[in-house]
């Protein structure tokens, strides 16, 4: 290594500064010849951002070069949250949730996140060691390349998969080979790669993914204010966001890309989403990690979007912060739950068409319960999963749910925020038929839960909420003019 210069900044934040703004830019030159940067910070009463109850401050961190800060901006160079105090850059290579690459000459900036700020205020120091020397090596790219597409022909079927995860990218501490590999022994046909407000996962994909494990680039927007999943991304989104207004900034940012917008865990402790306004998500997640885990209120809330006349898919993803693999025998794994998604190959494209057009159920396993809803009229198939039917008032309308897996539980017909229909599931391959007759513009879905606590008719409020073993997407009734 070369000779290296120290840069100090340092200061103090207090609730006012908070109240402001959430973030913090510190600025800092880098001379030419310059080739790595390393950063390491520390603050007063640093406490975790897991701990809800504790008073203490919670500063994050993250890096921008010259092309600027500014929301939207094109510098960003990575984010690793309070997960790390130290982290470095250069060309060739770059800590796991930074970006390598060229090191330009210029004004820098170092990304503060004033998650949480005491009462008393927060004195941070934030040291930067700038190295010269000879930058070595090719150097990573910035910009993502287009999603590795595995070589599979024409196979439409239903896939399984796992649409939010963590790597050492961002908070869990195993990498994303260990992530692959745990995908794998769980049979899952795809993996959105969900590391918290960076990119750097998306860039190393092609060498974990193959024909029989389709990586998705992904990135979860993580805000103090409700967190969200993009799928199918092209380069980064900002995530720097505390209203509605810009919030929808990022979300149309996300569709200019092609990539799906999904609100995660909309419930307590989830966190829940307060950006109330914002309408041109795609997704909800309604089952984040084991159904208990306050699942209901995420399924309340998208229920309710669906009373509303909305047209908004259901996905699940189990949230695993992947550790080192092999890992030790726990009972929340990836594919806890499981998004199955009818596609016509293993495919990034493909498989968000699905989850787009709502061809999807969600399960509480790789080996949980499958379900399949069709609607028909005088006996002719018309609709599936995530498909709107036209019909006339009065029109009789048979709705037919096939169940795999789930013999001894309950099979529940819902519409309305109501349970419209119910029959115990007799054989391990089970069919249920009803008749209904078209009164309003509505929409049906189907769900399975545990024999035992099937007895509540309003599926989604505690303490009647039943825990859930499968979830399908919607049919939608719209009435002929």
């Amino acid at each position: 290594m070369g000779a290296a210069v120290t840069r100090v900044l340092e200061g103090t934040l207090g609730p006012a500064d908070k109240a402001a703004s959430d973030y913090r830019l510190l600025p800092f030159t880098v001379p030419a010849g310059t080739t790595r940067i390393d950063v390491h910070y520390e603050y007063s009463q640093a406490m975790s951002a897991a701990d809800t109850t504790g008073q203490g401050n919670v500063l994050d961190i993250g890096l921008f070069d010259p092309r600027g800060g500014r929301f939207m901006g094109r510098g960003f160079r990575g984010w690793s949250g309070s997960a790390r105090s130290s982290f470095f850059v250069s060309l060739p290579q770059a800590t796991p949730g930074y970006l390598p690459g060229p090191i330009q000459a210029g004004k820098w900036r170092v990304l503060l996140g004033l998650y949480r700020i005491a009462a008393q205020g927060c004195r941070y120091r934030v040291v930067v060691t700038l190295t010269r020397g000879e930058a070595g090596g090719a150097g990573g790219g910035r910009r993502m390349a287009a999603p590795p597409a595995p070589l599979s022909p024409a196979a439409p079927r239903w896939y399984r998969g796992d649409l939010h995860c963590h790597s050492h990218h961002s908070d869990a501490s195993g990498s994303l080979a260990d992530l692959a590999a745990a995908a794998r022994s769980r049979g899952l046909d795809f993996l959105a790669l969900t590391d918290h407000n960076t990119v750097s996962q998306n860039l190393q994909m092609a060498r974990e993914a193959g024909p029989d494990l389709l990586l998705i680039p992904g990135e979860e927007i993580t805000t103090y204010y409700g967190h969200a999943n993009l799928w199918g991304l092209r380069e980064w989104v900002d995530f720097r966001c505390r209203e509605a207004g810009t919030m929808n900034r990022i979300v149309a940012r996300a569709h200019s890309q092609g990539a799906l917008f999904s609100v995660n865990h909309p419930k307590e402790g989830g966190p829940a989403w307060e950006y109330e306004g914002v309408t041109g998500f795609d997704c909800v997640e309604v089952w984040q990690g084991p159904w208990e885990l306050s699942n209901h209120q995420s399924l309340a809330w998208w229920d309710g979007l669906l009373q509303q006349g909305r047209r908004v898919a259901a996905v699940g993803g189990s949230d695993k912060h992947q550790p080192p693999w092999p890992e030790q025998a726990s009972s929340h794994r990836l594919g806890n739950p499981t998004t199955w998604v009818y596609a016509e190959r293993l495919s990034s494209a493909d498989v968000l068409r699905g989850i787009r057009e709502g061809r999807a159920f969600i399960s509480s396993d790789v080996d949980g319960p499958r379900l399949q809803l069709t609607a028909m009229v005088e006996g002719r198939p018309e609709a599936s999963m995530g498909e709107v039917l036209t019909v006339s008032p009065g029109m009789s309308l048979s709705l037919g749910c096939r169940v795999q897996g789930a013999r001894g539980d309950v099979l529940r017909l819902i519409t309305g925020g109501q349970v419209q229909g119910r029959a115990e599931v007799e054989a391990e391959d089970f069919s249920q038929e009803w008749i209904l007759t078209v009164s309003s513009q509505s929409y049906f879905r189907a769900e399975v839960v545990q024999a035992s606590e099937a007895s509540g008719t309003n599926p989604a409020v505690a303490p009647s909420a039943p825990v859930l073993k499968a979830l399908t997407n919607p049919i939608y009734l719209r009435l002929k003019a």
